[in-house]
């Protein structure tokens, strides 16, 4: 794909109506998708050291730092959490919870980072964070967004983790929480089905089966209780080919632009976020 002529260095200059217009007939394919879900892997890969003899959750913190940074948080209640390029992770968990924390956040990062570099392809931004700016706010604008980013994560820690152990009640209460239909919500969730293949495909990279037995083996240790619980739907055979998967992509990043182009938004509600965010590593 070609390059926007025009460098963009702020908000306002990325947010405009010639900009939205842009989106309308750009030329992204699922070939520059699958090149930035390569460009992905390689980030996870480079310099990427592995060492069998530490435990587990150290190789999983290596993996997760190839990416972002780990901060350690006071907030006991919750296990981990994810924003602006950091992952606060409650290290008074048991080892194997912080390694399924750790994947999951992780994949919160791959997920908004697939839409941030979808965004540097279409447009020369010279300012990162307002790229991963724009990101953080289109998942989160809305309660489906928000949603559907919680359950490809969920699927993907499961991926990585002993079915026995798997544990899906918080997903099931949010889901109850912010009162969604799951029919009326449905191209959400495939959508979000179809992304969690790609970074599955990122992560088996990187978390080798030798790793991904040793996990298994810190569940075992850990003596975690057993809650043997199945994320599914009506729906999770369908899908989505590759042309409409990376429409969807273009379309969720257009919808934005028109909020803040017609619709009610306040660009300074962005910009208040640039300055919030980790260096990119």
């Amino acid at each position: 794909m070609s390059s926007d002529e025009k460098t963009i260095t702020n908000m306002h200059q990325l947010i405009t109506r010639e900009n939205m217009k842009k989106l309308e007939t750009v030329d992204f394919t699922p070939k520059d998708y699958n090149e930035i879900i390569n460009e992905i892997t390689r980030e996870s890969l480079e310099n990427l050291e592995l060492d069998y003899t530490h435990t587990p959750l150290e190789n999983i913190k290596r993996i997760t730092k190839q990416h972002v940074n780990i901060y350690y948080s006071e907030q006991e209640i919750s296990s981990g959490y994810y924003i602006y390029n950091k992952i606060y992770l409650n290290n008074k968990q048991p080892e194997s919870q912080q390694i399924v924390t750790l994947i999951h956040e992780l994949t919160h990062h791959i997920y908004a980072e697939i839409f941030e570099k979808v965004l540097s392809r279409i447009f020369t931004i010279k300012n990162y964070r307002i790229i991963e700016s724009f990101v953080m706010f289109m998942l989160n604008n809305s309660i489906e967004n928000r949603v559907a980013d919680e359950y490809l994560s969920y699927i993907v820690e499961g991926r990585f983790t002993p079915d026995k152990y798997h544990n899906y009640l918080p997903f099931i209460q949010l889901i109850i929480e912010y009162g969604i239909d799951v029919e009326y919500s449905k191209d959400f969730f495939i959508f979000a089905h179809e992304i969690s293949h790609d970074i599955d495909d990122i992560l088996r990279q990187v978390i080798t089966k030798k790793l991904e037995k040793q996990i298994h083996e810190q569940f075992k240790q850990d003596s975690i209780d057993e809650f043997n619980q199945k994320l599914t739907f009506d729906y999770t055979s369908e899908r989505f080919d590759e042309e409409e998967k990376v429409e969807i992509i273009i379309e969720m990043i257009y919808f934005i632009f028109d909020y803040f182009v017609n619709g009610e938004g306040n660009i300074d509600e962005l910009i208040e976020y640039v300055d919030k965010f980790d260096d990119k590593i």
